[in-house]
């Protein structure tokens, strides 16, 4: 059987609120709720940090801080961890919040696995550092990551918007996320064309641009904000949530591929951290994944202008 974080179920097709799944759970009461909650919701901070560390940083193929990195057997014990925790920690109601927590680490920590695994890697033909590798690179690693996200929470018997794939407040994420995209882009292009690229490049390069831009923005949202948002914002309260997955999301851009001193890594990392907090505040403003994803597309094209100009 499935670990089921709590009593919803796949017969709950309305949308999920921003203050908890639909219908409210037990398991998903705040931690003020219950005797020693201040206490449980501080030891919460420290725990969903310290599991976010453990995956993004420690288990990624991405850095080479340890030898853990690109390790599919410290992946896969991570994976068994916090699955044993989430089925442990659901039979104690004072800390009911740490097994909703678990399990979102859980769902992150197998999705690194498959990343490792790169069961999808064949498809990086190129090795130029064109776009066109970038594109395939980044279409690998969407097909290993979004699947085991909506696998697990489909397993889980979470409705879609438990991770916020749902419509939300409609004209509060078109109005953010377009107008945030369209701003990133006419900059983005100003810079490209000042930089000496020419409309004919851009143009060419513009629907791999795109493809980039869409599957990173997905993929990112998903795995660092959509799972963990709704869990955390249970256990500690949406601020201290938007800050932790804040934190988390930096610390996976420490060493990121496409920067090449310290300097610029410094940078990128500050920029992360402003980028996922602003993206969290969105989508638990607009209750809806949409926005924060076109907020990111319209950043994303930033990466790519380096990759064109490296071109």
């Amino acid at each position: 059987m499935p670990f089921v974080p709590g009593p919803a179920s796949l017969a709950t097709l309305g949308e999920v609120s921003e203050t908890g799944s639909n219908p409210p759970t037990s398991i998903g009461q705040t931690p003020k709720a219950t005797a020693g909650g201040r206490w449980v919701g501080v030891g919460l901070v420290g725990f969903t940090l310290a599991g976010g560390m453990a995956i993004f940083v420690g288990g990624t193929p991405y850095f080479e801080f340890t030898a853990a990195n690109d390790s599919p057997l410290y992946n896969a014990v991570l994976v068994a961890a916090f699955w044993l925790l989430a089925r442990f920690l659901r039979r104690r109601p004072l800390l009911a919040s740490y097994a909703t927590c678990s399990h979102a680490l859980f769902i992150a920590a197998t999705a690194m696995l498959a990343l490792v695994i790169g069961p999808f890697n064949w498809l990086v033909t190129a090795d130029d550092g064109s776009v066109q590798q970038a594109v395939q690179d980044k279409l690998a690693q969407f097909l290993a990551i979004v699947p085991v996200i909506l696998v697990l929470t489909w397993a889980a018997r979470r409705p879609w918007g438990w991770i916020y794939l749902q419509k939300g407040h409609l004209q509060r994420w078109v109005i953010f996320g377009l107008s945030s995209f369209a701003i990133s882009a006419i900059a983005i292009t100003g810079l490209a064309l000042a930089s000496g690229i020419s409309w004919a490049a851009l143009l060419s390069a513009a629907p791999w641009i795109l493809v980039f831009a869409a599957l990173n923005a997905v993929m990112e949202e998903l795995w660092f904000r959509g799972i963990f948002l709704r869990p955390f914002s249970e256990g500690m309260g949406g601020r201290q949530a938007v800050v932790v997955t804040a934190i988390i999301f930096a610390a996976a851009h420490i060493a990121a591929t496409y920067t090449s001193s310290v300097g610029e890594q410094l940078l990128l990392v500050s920029l992360a951290a402003a980028i996922g907090f602003v993206a969290a505040w969105a989508m638990r403003w607009a209750n809806s994944l949409w926005g924060a994803v076109l907020f990111h597309m319209g950043l994303d094209l930033l990466v790519v202008f380096g990759l064109l100009e490296a071109a």
